[in-house]
């Protein structure tokens, strides 16, 4: 179903997520020792069946992280920029904590659901100043996975908002909170669930956290039946800045969400599973013994 706006003067432009999707708010996963978090990483527990490490995996880890070039591998399911996008663009999830006020607004975030356009057309427009500036509604499209309102600020027709609100059929992420990087993760209600749409989901997710940013790069993304739960996992390294002249630290983290195949209901762990040391100097990347 789509619905177009006709905008004399809207101009595509770039990719930058923002808000909503899940997991940390904070560039540091401070949840990541926390005993819920150490205990995944035991051998009873679904990041077992993630891929060992080996000293040319870790060297590849480090130069990437170094390079900043190639964040995730190939295959993961990350949202391209459109090729005819040139300036801000701005994208995401409208949650709860941006419709509330007074004492509601401190309240458990979690991204909003509905399964009427209508309101979240009322949603978007609660939130359709930027800036200062009304942004004017120029598009609206749905798939069934969500809602997507298309906004262009007044003052810079060159910028663009992307207001995103899922289906409750699709997603309901309602007693989750995005402040936690463990627990509750909401419920999955689209049909069948399979493994292959919880991995889709959980790489979508990703790109709406403070994961996707700078000093953090993909290992791999991969999903395993364990008990009577599908669990995705992407393994992540994060380069940890050590002091001028001294070597730097790799933490290798798993970021992974375990879904009951009976109910469609999610959880999410954030585990630090080892860390090491490595350096670059005149672009050369080296570990440290």
């Amino acid at each position: 179903m789509s619905l177009r706006i006709t905008f004399a003067s809207m101009v595509l432009i770039t990719l930058a997520a923002c808000g909503g999707g899940g997991g940390s708010g904070s560039s540091a996963p401070a949840a990541s020792t926390s005993p819920a978090a150490a205990a995944a990483a035991t051998s009873s527990s679904p990041f077992a069946a993630t891929q060992s490490s080996s000293a040319s995996a870790d060297l590849d880890l480090a130069d990437r992280l170094y390079k900043g070039d190639s964040r995730t591998p190939s295959g993961f399911d990350i949202e391209a920029r459109p090729s005819n996008v040139y300036g801000t663009l701005s994208t995401r999830h409208l949650k709860n904590t941006d419709l509330a006020t007074g004492p509601q607004a401190a309240g458990p975030t979690f991204e909003v659901c509905t399964n009427d356009m209508a309101q979240a057309l009322a949603w978007s427009e609660t939130q359709a100043t930027w800036n200062g500036m009304y942004s004017d509604l120029v598009e609206v499209r749905s798939d069934s996975r969500m809602f997507e309102m298309i906004r262009v600020p007044r003052f810079d027709v060159t910028a663009m908002l992307r207001h995103r609100v899922f289906r409750c059929d699709y997603l309901d992420r309602s007693g989750s909170d995005l402040r936690s990087d463990i627990g509750a993760a909401g419920s999955f209600n689209q049909r069948p669930l399979s493994a292959d749409e919880l991995e889709k989901l959980g790489e979508y997710l990703w790109q709406f956290t403070m994961f996707n940013n700078s000093d953090f790069v993909v290992a791999n993304s991969t999903t395993a039946s364990v008990g009577g739960s599908l669990v995705h996992t992407v393994r992540m390294a994060q380069l940890v800045r050590g002091a001028v002249g001294t070597c730097d630290t790799v933490q290798i983290m798993d970021w992974a969400h375990s879904m009951n195949t009976t109910s469609g209901a999610i959880t999410r762990e954030l585990a630090i599973v080892r860390s090491f040391r490595a350096r670059s100097a005149s672009g050369s990347t080296s570990i440290c013994s």
